[in-house]
């Protein structure tokens, strides 16, 4: 019987050079992980009101609480704001009427629909963040008591 050499199609020279590889490989697993931030869930109500009502409601609710408007457009019905005080805080609006019922819907109440998502920090905004935003908006319309 004869003995036949097999080479390892990888050799490694020495310890160091394994934990090399494996150190560099853990650093990319890291900064793709790092890369993927979560999408920021939306949030919507109903409320009986126009959608220019709305807007201007959610628009005039932003200004007020100190938001930059970077972007609006009434025919969209979209809003994207920024807190002038605080770096990283987003919010975007969006404003429909009809039509199908947009994700995230918590309260039917008419057929205006107002949707917010944003985000703090890198992550999204919760519903403890949106909520009081949805309440400020319903009292400006006259719509709670």
């Amino acid at each position: 019987m004869r003995y036949r050499e097999t080479t390892p199609a990888v050799t490694w020279r020495s310890g160091t050079t394994r934990v090399a590889w494996l150190g560099l490989l853990a650093g990319m697993l890291l900064l793709t992980a790092c890369a993927v931030s979560p999408q920021p869930q939306p949030r919507s109500i109903a409320v009986q009101a126009t959608t220019e009502e709305t807007l201007k409601a959610t628009l005039a609710m932003l200004a007020e609480r100190g938001f930059v408007i970077r972007h609006g457009d009434g025919d969209l019905g979209q809003i994207d704001a920024v807190l002038a005080s605080r770096s990283g805080y987003e919010i975007h609006a969006q404003v429909t009427s009809g039509g199908e019922r947009p994700p995230g819907l918590v309260m039917q109440n008419g057929d205006t629909y107002l949707t917010l998502s944003g985000r703090r920090g890198g992550q999204p905004l919760d519903a403890l963040a949106l909520d009081p935003l949805f309440i400020d908006v319903q009292n400006r319309l006259g719509l709670l008591p």
